[in-house]
């Protein structure tokens, strides 16, 4: 069961006194997915804490938790280091009083990697993100998977937008880590670099369920975090957001012992009531790329166990 959001933690951008700044290489604060990481953040008892923001892109959460929920102080850092000065200056301007009790890693930091990273979250009680669960439509090796699987790349996927890092991320980087077949391997190595470096921290993390959320909480376990889902929504698929991946999974499992502990959700419905395969949902797109197209975002709290 999901626990009741604090009285104050419905504040949204267009409530605070200007609204963030957001140029197009930023992803859009007033987007579903920001609403629902939100709800789940009023949900995660962060007042008087210390959070590190992994992926603080326009600032807006940073900005809520200092203003709704209390935290004391909060860390963060972005692999785009333009962000980080964005954040800086939306917070001054959406919540003045607040501005001090951010301290950003500037630079581009990928994860928590670098020392001045590192030394901030160890001093950290929630770490919070929410970073890219799709591989770049050009990687070397997931375009060999697609072809091995005889799925196409779909029309206009391979363009890179302005805002083409906060949605993927360098698949075959990740390799060695077991989550990364299907699409969770920069999750699951936050996850380890945040069990190294702050043991004690609870995780709070923004996903894209269209793998479902069990298998999502499975990799919670499996690096040492008790999973609770604190917050859900269905929300739109982005227009132009490359499938395949999730295609290619259902196909290379198809015929096999696994092919259903792996099914792909995605929704021909806001309310979630017409279930689509991943296949079925390309097969939409193929014929109408504007077709609306449905999938869950759920916030998932990890406490270390």
């Amino acid at each position: 069961m999901l626990e009741d959001p604090a009285e104050d933690s419905s504040e949204t951008p267009s409530q605070y006194a200007s609204d963030p700044e957001r140029p197009d290489f930023a992803f859009d604060p007033d987007d579903p997915w920001t609403q629902t990481f939100q709800e789940g953040l009023a949900r995660s008892n962060l007042k008087g804490k210390t959070v590190y923001e992994v992926g603080v892109g326009t600032g807006i959460n940073v900005a809520f938790i200092l203003r709704s929920c209390g935290a004391a102080k909060v860390y963060g850092s972005d692999l785009d280091p333009r962000l980080v000065i964005l954040a800086e200056r939306n917070l001054k301007s959406l919540s003045p009083e607040h501005a001090k009790h951010f301290e950003p890693v500037h630079g581009s930091v990928s994860l928590v990697d670098t020392d001045e990273a590192r030394e901030k979250v160890g001093k950290t009680d929630v770490v919070i993100a929410c970073i890219p669960q799709v591989g770049e439509p050009s990687d070397e090796r997931l375009t060999a998977f697609r072809e091995a699987q005889s799925i196409e790349l779909a029309e206009g996927a391979g363009d890179e937008a302005e805002d083409h890092i906060a949605h993927y991320y360098p698949w075959s980087l990740f390799d060695e880590y077991p989550y990364n077949s299907v699409g969770l391997g920069l999750n699951e190595a936050l996850m380890r670099r945040i069990r190294e470096h702050a043991p004690q921290a609870e995780l709070v993390m923004n996903f894209g369920c269209r793998i479902g959320t069990e298998i999502i909480c499975e990799c919670f376990e499996a690096n040492g975090y008790k999973p609770e889902k604190i917050a859900s929504k269905i929300v739109l698929q982005h227009a132009g957001t490359d499938i395949s991946f999730f295609v290619m999974l259902e196909k290379a499992l198809s015929g096999t012992a696994f092919e259903k502990q792996l099914v792909c959700k995605f929704y021909g419905d806001p309310e979630g009531k017409q279930p689509l395969s991943a296949t079925k949902a390309q097969e939409m797109i193929d014929k109408d790329p504007n077709v609306p197209l449905y999938h869950e975002v759920a916030v998932i709290r990890g406490t270390p166990v």
